[in-house]
């Protein structure tokens, strides 16, 4: 029977990892690294001498890294504040983070932006034990103005975008067990290896607060409205309308800061946080036929609604990825444009995560796209028709909200949405002049329209 050592030794090797490498810095060294990080100078963000003095002798008691040393801005975290218990972690939590980042090495380097890994090197991600959150706070800090909140779990969103409004990131404590892969809940794997270097990209690290500020705007009139209103009815469309609006602001988020991809000539390449983090969808991203790509511009509105009605799922590859030319162009998404985008998204027809638009740019037509109408196909056929491939639970709500809404324009009976199983719906028209196609190409692209890129390398 094997020892643990030798399952360790066998782990490591197949994932590439020096066993003798896993080995946590000792106090003194970690309190020796914190110190002179400290005392840097000649960094963006200088830290403020009484906040270092207050988070190095906070560090050198032995106390756990918690949320907001390094500024007057914090927080409340309420229930989900913890705190990072550095010593705590085992050696088989070290290793598992140890083969993860080298998975995600392998991957990153080949289909990650030049942004990104710099963010990587700058904050020394890549190492072979679990980061330090007091000197990895510091020097994230001193880069970006951002700072690390710890907490226990996954965060209600209204949370969660108060952080990134005051420029906090929400980060777990907890590493994966050694060589599991699919976690329903992010740990550091997830929070630190594959979110803190989009930091060092100004205009995602902007974005990301943008959203935080536009959700609040969103929140204040939500209860704004609240506060003045009495019947029940109203109080309950207010609340809905509410979710509705952080719905189209959160596919935003989630097409750019999570699943986001640049044009880095003569390639695509990832930036996006929930693609980097996992090596499977890293590759998959960019290599794989079988995921659609679009080409937008965040600066159009037209581009904007897109993403903001574009419905998708967390629990598998992205069916769709959505691709800018240059990271300037997030600039465009304030928080004032986030919320009137949101506002006009709530008017308009939603897609799902395979379909073809008309005007859309696309760059691969992946092999699970449809047209628009075809989920209304879908919906349709397969209620008589049990051979009918019927699509996913992302075509099958976005079709059904879709009918809702048409019935409601087209002031045709509220029942019409219980009537899709035998007859297909009309669709009002005019619905999709705002989607102007681009060229004289058809209603539906049906073919690539390649840009001479080059594969990674």
């Amino acid at each position: 029977m094997d020892s643990p050592n030798d399952r360790y030794q066998q782990i490591a090797q197949r994932h590439g990892v020096d066993l003798a490498s896993v080995s946590p810095p000792s106090f003194a060294d970690r309190i020796e690294a914190l110190e002179k990080c400290l005392a840097d100078k000649n960094v963006p963000f200088p830290i403020p001498q009484d906040k270092a003095q207050e988070c190095l002798r906070a560090a050198c008691s032995g106390q756990p890294f918690r949320i907001g040393m390094l500024s007057d801005q914090t927080v409340d975290l309420g229930v989900y504040t913890n705190a990072q218990h550095y010593d705590a972690y085992t050696f088989e939590e070290n290793l598992s983070w140890a083969c993860l980042i080298a998975e995600q090495q392998k991957s990153k380097h080949r289909y990650a932006c030049g942004e990104y890994l710099h963010g990587e090197e700058l904050f020394s991600i890549g190492g072979a034990v679990i980061p330090d959150f007091y000197l990895l706070n510091a020097r994230i800090f001193q880069q970006t103005q951002w700072q690390l909140a710890t907490v226990n779990q996954i965060i209600p969103a209204e949370l969660f975008f108060t952080c990134h409004s005051r420029r906090f990131f929400p980060v777990t404590t907890f590493m994966r067990a050694l060589e599991q892969d699919y976690l329903q809940e992010p740990d550091i794997g997830h929070d630190v290896a594959g979110h803190v270097s989009t930091f060092t990209i100004p205009v995602v690290a902007q974005l990301m607060q943008s959203h935080g500020l536009a959700r609040n705007r969103i929140y204040q009139e939500r209860d704004d409205a609240l506060a003045v209103s009495t019947d029940p009815q109203e109080r309950q469309a207010i609340e809905r309308r509410g979710d509705e609006l952080l719905l189209y602001a959160e596919r935003i988020y989630w097409f750019t800061v999570e699943f986001g991809l640049v044009l880095e000539d003569p390639s695509i390449r990832a930036y996006g946080a929930g693609i980097l983090s996992s090596p499977g969808e890293t590759r998959f991203s960019i290599d794989s036929n079988r995921p659609t790509r679009i080409l937008v511009d965040p600066s159009s509105d037209r581009d904007l609604l897109r993403l903001a009605t574009t419905d998708y799922l967390i629990n598998e590859f992205q069916k769709t990825y959505f691709v800018i030319r240059q990271f300037h162009l997030l600039e465009s998404i304030t928080p004032e444009r986030i919320v009137r985008i949101a506002k006009l998204a709530s008017k308009l027809p939603h897609f799902s995560w395979r379909d073809l638009v008309p005007g859309d740019h696309v760059l691969q037509v992946g092999e699970s796209a449809v047209s628009t109408n075809e989920k209304y196909l879908r919906l349709a056929f397969h209620s008589f028709d049990t051979h009918c491939e019927q699509g996913d639970e992302c075509l099958t709500r976005t079709a059904i909200r879709n009918l809702r809404l048409f019935a409601k324009k087209s002031n045709a009976n509220a029942e019409l949405c219980e009537l899709f199983g035998s007859q297909i719906p009309p669709v009002p028209a005019g619905i999709m002049d705002w989607f102007v196609p681009r060229d004289d190409q058809g209603e539906f692209p049906q073919a690539t329209r390649p840009l001479d890129l080059a594969p990674p390398v």
